[in-house]
């Protein structure tokens, strides 16, 4: 009996560690994958492909981010805590719940009003333009009511 709980407290600890995948999704255990560091940012590579990275930040109560800039869309989603995020001239007080969203090269940093936990999600420049070029071939998702659907051939439909 001893031996299962041991095991099953093993296979819990991994599953935190480690996102439950299966060939078309993942499920993230942030609460458990979030470690403080006292030296510095804990940052933690959830996910990475060629055009995106999402990563887990735990920052505590006075650490900062020094500005930096990234060559990435940024969507910074705070998790818990408070942050305060000071882009070019303007501070944003972040609480849980909020989402940010960076342009590339806009110079930024963080520090932690509170002990925090944020979820980056970076999108590659190279993704920039493929979502560009799929806006630009796609319809519309919504047009004026009282416009006839036109077919490709020219009739109405």
């Amino acid at each position: 009996m001893e031996q299962q709980e041991q095991a099953n407290t093993s296979q819990a600890s991994r599953a935190a560690e480690e996102p439950e995948a299966t060939s078309h999704f993942r499920v993230f255990d942030l609460a458990s994958s979030a470690t403080f560091r006292s030296e510095g940012s804990a940052v933690r590579v959830l996910w990475e492909s060629a055009t995106g990275r999402l990563l887990l930040l735990a920052l505590q109560e006075g650490q900062q981010l020094d500005e930096h800039r990234t060559s990435y869309q940024a969507f910074i989603q705070v998790i818990s805590g408070h942050l305060m995020f000071t882009l070019e001239h303007e501070r944003i007080s972040m609480r849980a719940g909020t989402l940010l969203h960076l342009e590339p090269r806009v110079a930024h940093s963080v520090e932690a009003l509170q002990d925090s936990v944020f979820l980056i999600t970076l999108i590659a420049a190279s993704a920039e333009g493929k979502i560009a070029q799929i806006q630009a071939v796609a319809p519309p998702a919504e047009g004026p009511a009282s416009e006839p659907q036109r077919r490709p051939g020219g009739g109405e439909g």
